[in-house]
């Protein structure tokens, strides 16, 4: 642990000290207890005055993305519409997640309704970086008309 020193203005001093005592705290953890949860809250990017994180259930999910996902023209646009909101798409096995953008893992793209498969063909293009070249050759190719 780094030391530091902070002057407060007297005001602001004695509100402090007020307030570590009603926590029942020591001045120094209730300081960095309060710097924590700021930085918290500042990484966190729909963390807003309510505390509103999004919803994290797929059912909930779906309605809450539905928008982003049947306007999305590309999948750039796609991602910057669910960044947004503080989601992203990412690659997981041979389709695709819905993660936080700090990385926490909701669910599949396809408990939402949106197969990799599907959004591949709407796009006309295979996620950027996914490793799984065989499904684009299976998803993307086109079959010979019958004769």
């Amino acid at each position: 642990m780094d030391w530091i020193t902070i002057r407060f203005e007297d005001d602001l001093g004695t509100r402090i000290e007020r307030a570590a005592a009603r926590a029942g705290q020591p001045i120094g953890a209730f300081i960095r207890g309060r710097l924590r949860d700021r930085l918290d809250e500042a990484a966190r990017p729909l963390e807003g005055a309510f505390g509103y994180k999004g919803p994290r259930k797929p059912h909930a999910l779906q309605a809450y993305l539905a928008h982003d996902f049947a306007y999305a023209t590309g999948w750039t646009d796609l991602q910057e519409a669910l960044r947004a909101k503080g989601y992203e798409l990412a690659e997981r096995g041979g389709g695709l997640i819905l993660q936080t953008v700090e990385g926490d893992r909701l669910c599949k793209a396809s408990d939402l309704g949106q197969p990799y498969s599907a959004l591949m063909k709407r796009f006309g293009t295979p996620f950027p970086g996914h490793a799984h070249h065989h499904l684009v050759t299976r998803h993307l190719a086109q079959k010979p008309l019958p004769f």
